[in-house]
């Protein structure tokens, strides 16, 4: 039997917004100033934590120097929608 990747209408919600937050990043070359760059980044923590709950702590990495180039956001999303997959097959 094959499995397919069926997502709610909350966990297409939750990814589309991860990828707005990591793709913001990448396109608007503003936010790669630390000022600026921090703000979006602190706004997408608090997000993955209302979103994510405890999950919402790795979102936190995206403070670190150099990690802007990860798409921290994303990684969240798959670490969260896999660990509560993993808790309904149980």
């Amino acid at each position: 039997m094959k499995r397919y990747f069926v997502f709610t209408e909350y966990e297409l919600l939750f990814l589309v917004i991860c990828i707005v937050l990591d793709i913001s990043e990448y396109m608007l070359a503003i936010l790669l100033l630390p000022a600026t760059g921090d703000f979006l980044d602190i706004v997408g923590i608090v997000a993955c934590f209302a979103m994510f709950r405890v999950v919402g702590i790795f979102s936190i990495l995206e403070l670190l120097p150099g990690a802007d180039i990860l798409p921290i956001f994303i990684i969240t999303w798959l670490i969260w929608y896999f660990v509560k997959r993993g808790k309904e097959l149980i």
